[in-house]
This record gives C-alpha cells, structure tokens and sequence, in this order.
C-alpha cells in the first residue's frame, strides 16, 4: 500500500469517527464530492499566488478521494451501485 492509499483510509477512519456511516443519495453525495473539488481549487488559487502550502493541495486531494470511497462504498451499501 503506498502513502497515498494510506491517507486516504487514515481520512476515511476520521470521517467515520466525525460523521459514522453514512448513506446518502448520489445527488447528496456528488454535492459533498464537488465542495471537495471546490476546497482544492481554493488551495491551488492560494498556492499559486504565494497565500497558501503546497501540502494543502494535497490535503484536499486526500479528501477527495476519501469522499469518492464512501459514496461507492454508500452506493454498494445501499443498492444503486
């Protein structure tokens, strides 16, 4: 398992521990998957522009893939995947 794998199901643990399972409908989650994708695009703004570390890009690139986990993961669970 490389680093990446294991912080995203580092990130999945701590989401579990937040939120507990949660099941969604796809709108639900496509709209939590594009705030992800939103708070990545805000990091590479503040990067680019001196404002902000280049670990937090990667941060956010984390918990994208972790929200992209727990939908398939929702989706299996509750039968429209």
């Amino acid at each position: 398992m490389d680093i990446f794998e294991q912080l995203v199901l580092m990130e999945r643990t701590n989401q579990d521990a937040k939120w507990g399972e949660q099941n969604h409908s796809p709108e639900i989650w496509l709209c939590v998957l594009i705030e992800e994708v939103g708070e990545l695009a805000n990091a590479i703004q503040e990067y680019r522009f001196g404002a902000g570390e280049k670990e937090n890009m990667g941060d956010e690139l984390v918990q994208i893939a972790a929200v992209a986990r727990v939908f398939f993961e929702s989706g299996r669970r509750n039968g429209w995947l």
